[in-house]
């Protein structure tokens, strides 16, 4: 073995070491004893050529180099165990049920289903599209496994995924958002993007009408893009096609919706784990979509 060539088993010693001050309570973490700890960290040590610790009869601590090869170690460790995961996923087998809405499944889909097939190779994902409460409400008597969908006051067990504006959504030409009453576009009765619309126009005291009740994504947008009504879509979801109406034009900015990876209580699918820990560390780095949206201010 080469000089270069640090051993994982050392590095956990020395982390538990760092970690612990202690070697007899190390030693203990590590499930061996204080001589043979002691001795993972003296050979550490000379493969580094530097000392890590300071130590005599009474404390254990880190030297200058210590303090700055430990957060070296961590990463490491990290790198290790990532090995470990990736190979485990690329030979899991079996089949993960998703459900999310048709909106989320347009625009937050895509870059997460890449990134599955990439980490889950031989695992099937069936997919299924409805609205979010409604997916909520059944998703243990459906079997589904995973939900992500628009936070719902019923369910508080969510993990969060990602925060999203809520815009007043118009065509690209017509003067539909001037109208009184104000034509509306919306999901059904249920979707905190209609409540949260429809109570920001009351609170302004302004009259609309329900032009148009739809049931899926495509039918919401179409609705809009006949310039015959206004809607509310997270950013996310704003096609280039659409403008959003700001404060000037007198809508009142929306609160933001937070969308949330629901996990069913009920299934026992030993996928669930590693496929919900790599979805929320999809969406925690994930800024979107880079698409440009268009405003109007008139």
């Amino acid at each position: 073995m080469r000089a270069t060539d640090l051993e994982v088993d050392l590095i956990r010693a020395f982390i538990a070491v760092a970690e612990t001050r202690n070697f007899t309570q190390a030693a203990l973490r590590l499930h061996r004893t204080q001589s043979a700890t002691s001795m993972r960290i003296k050979k550490l040590e000379a493969q580094l050529g530097c000392k890590l610790f300071e130590r005599n009869t009474v404390s254990v601590t880190l030297t200058g180099l210590g303090e700055r090869f430990l957060g070296v170690a961590y990463r490491l460790i990290e790198v290790n165990e990532q090995a470990f995961v990736a190979l485990k996923a690329a030979s899991s087998t079996g089949k993960v049920v998703l459900a999310t809405s048709e909106t989320y499944a347009s625009c937050l889909l895509p870059p997460l289903l890449q990134v599955m097939a990439d980490t889950f190779p031989n695992v099937e994902i069936e997919l299924r599209c409805g609205h979010s409460w409604t997916l909520l409400e059944t998703m243990d008597d459906h079997g589904v496994d995973l939900v992500i969908a628009t936070r719902y006051p019923k369910r508080t067990e969510g993990s969060p995924l990602r925060r999203e504006r809520l815009l007043w959504v118009t065509d690209e030409v017509s003067q539909v958002h001037l109208d009184t009453p104000l034509p509306l576009a919306m999901f059904p009765s249920g979707c905190v993007y209609r409540d949260q619309a429809l109570a920001a126009l009351n609170a302004l005291g302004r009259s609309w009408r329900m032009a148009y009740t739809c049931f899926n994504h495509e039918g919401l947008l179409a609705a809009v893009a006949s310039g015959c009504a206004v809607t509310v879509l997270i950013e996310s979801a704003v096609p280039e096609s659409l403008r959003v109406l700001e404060h000037e034009a007198g809508f009142t900015r929306l609160p933001s919706v937070d969308i949330d990876l629901y996990r069913n209580p009920s299934r026992s699918n030993a996928l669930l784990g590693p496929v919900h820990e790599l979805i929320c560390r999809h969406f925690n780095g994930w800024v979107g979509p880079q698409v440009p949206v268009t405003r109007v201010v008139v």
